[in-house]
């Protein structure tokens, strides 16, 4: 297991990375908006790129979403999508969860409460296998 900090330059959103054998958790707190996007988008593509089974994007700390930061979320789910990798958000609060149901984002996102819910969907999530040989 690894973990790694990094503050979000200009912005008081920070993020935390845990990664197992199994999923890596991305945790973001403070306030996610234009000024601290592009740094989450780099992170989320470089765990991407690394092909964990799942990527969890951890966002009950956050206490302000934008929509840009909305815009990271289904970009780096797609991304995901197309890497053979799980793609979850857990977010149980208003600002993350209000502005995802009114433009209907919770519907091409998997969207879970608790991040046991995403720990326990991940581990059930269908794997790639190739067959080697």
């Amino acid at each position: 297991m690894h973990e790694k900090f990094a503050c979000l330059p200009g912005a008081p959103a920070r993020t935390l990375i845990t990664a197992t054998a199994g999923e890596t958790v991305v945790a973001v707190s403070a306030e996610l908006d234009r000024r601290s996007t592009d740094r989450l988008r780099e992170v989320l593509a470089e765990e991407t790129a690394l092909g964990p089974p799942a990527l969890i994007v951890d966002a009950s700390g956050l206490t302000f979403c934008s929509v840009s930061g909305l815009e990271v979320l289904i970009d780096a789910a797609r991304a995901a999508a197309l890497a053979g990798v799980a793609f979850f958000v857990v977010a149980a609060q208003r600002a993350v969860l209000r502005p995802l149901r009114v433009l209907e984002l919770d519907r091409e996102l998997r969207v879970v409460e608790r991040l046991a819910d995403a720990l326990e969907a991940s581990a059930a999530a269908p794997t790639l296998a190739a067959e080697v040989g």
